[in-house]
């Protein structure tokens, strides 16, 4: 993947100046533009376009696309992104790819591949431990057979594809332990969530996202995103097909000790970066619902602008960004939310199939 030439890059450089003195367009009661200091810039994949989208969240434009993968016959289909904790790189899931799907790493200032490595069939989400040097990725085999799927574990440093950890039948969300030590995965179709060791790499915990209720019922819960609590000490659960999030003890794996009504099929859940909101994509009915973690109570659901929300991600200062896939040719879009209000203050249009999403601060080392 060739870098940009010197008058694209200098033309990024003035929008990206633009957009950080530039007054915001804000919706009717929608908040002031945020202070220069805290200007930044989404990273959006682009599912059905095999591309990444560069976003001005405050102009609400679509700065410039990055072109990735490999065929020019084929949709490859980026899926999940993961930004490193330094701001100068990011993490692409690439899924199509003959025999195996695929993990890109590329620079945030230049738009360029610094490295790439093979991993497991139809890799979707991916998380990435706090310091950034280890990378996992679930391998969700979504064309195979009902098999004994894996768990990629790469090193960052050198795209190192070290192990394909067993874990069960289709795994797809992930999530790090603040400390670095661990790594949850979901498995949708066996409902269960695995607890990965990092310095093992290795399954050393497992639990059964159903409930008594559940098997009285012959009900699936098809557990999709997870996510933490800011101590580690509890576990959020999407059941997909049971409108809700589910909560266990993170100590040892085990009983649900609450169930949180959402939308209809909560997906790719995201706690927000002080710990005090889960934010949840309903992907079946166009709507996204916000929990107070302290309560463990749903505060409020409100509509999304475009159909099949993905994930989030956040601002410096709390905007929470919704990514949504959309459908067929309509365009998939990120929804700007009001960390207050919860209502959307302005949906921008970025591609199609928008999935994965990533924030990085503009800095001048992003174009050194």
């Amino acid at each position: 993947m060739p870098c940009r030439s010197v008058l694209a890059l200098a033309l990024s450089l003035a929008l990206a100046s633009a957009a950080r003195t530039a007054p915001a367009q804000t919706a009717p009661g929608g908040s002031d533009p945020a202070p220069a200091d805290s200007a930044h810039v989404l990273f959006v994949g682009l599912e059905s376009e095999d591309a990444v989208a560069v976003v001005d969240p405050v102009a609400g434009r679509v700065l410039r696309k990055i072109p990735v993968g490999i065929s020019s016959e084929d949709i490859e289909g980026v899926h999940a992104l993961a930004t490193a904790p330094d701001g100068r790189h990011y993490y692409l899931s690439i899924a199509h790819g003959w025999p195996y799907g695929s993990v890109w790493k590329l620079t945030t200032d230049r738009d360029s591949l610094a490295g790439r490595t093979n991993v497991g069939f139809f890799p979707a989400t991916m998380a990435l431990t706090p310091d950034g040097t280890w990378l996992f990725v679930a391998n969700y085999n979504l064309h195979g057979d009902p098999a004994l799927d894996s768990v990629s574990a790469v090193h960052t440093p050198t795209m190192t594809e070290v192990a394909q950890i067993p874990v069960c039948t289709k795994p797809h969300g992930m999530v790090a332990s603040h400390d670095g030590r661990w790594i949850y995965a979901s498995c949708t179709r066996d409902n269960v969530v695995r607890k990965i060791s990092v310095a093992s790499l290795s399954v050393v915990d497992s639990t059964n996202m159903l409930t008594e209720e559940d098997r009285a019922r012959n009900a699936v819960c098809y557990p999709a995103g997870l996510a933490l609590s800011a101590d580690d000490s509890k576990l959020f659960v999407a059941c997909h097909r049971h409108a809700e999030v589910r909560v266990m003890e993170t100590a040892s794996l085990g009983a649900v000790t609450a169930r949180i009504p959402t939308g209809d099929g909560p997906y790719l859940i995201r706690m927000d970066a002080r710990g005090e909101r889960l934010w949840v994509p309903n992907r079946n009915d166009q709507s996204y619902t916000i929990i107070d973690v302290a309560s463990e109570r749903a505060l409020a659901t409100r509509p999304s602008s475009a159909s099949h929300p993905h994930t989030f991600a956040f601002g410096p200062l709390g905007e929470a960004y919704l990514s949504m896939e959309s459908h067929a040719v309509v365009p998939g879009a990120i929804d700007v939310i009001d960390p207050e209000t919860f209502e959307v203050r302005r949906s921008i249009p970025v591609g199609l199939q928008a999935t994965g999403v990533g924030v990085v601060p503009l800095a001048p080392s992003h174009f050194e």
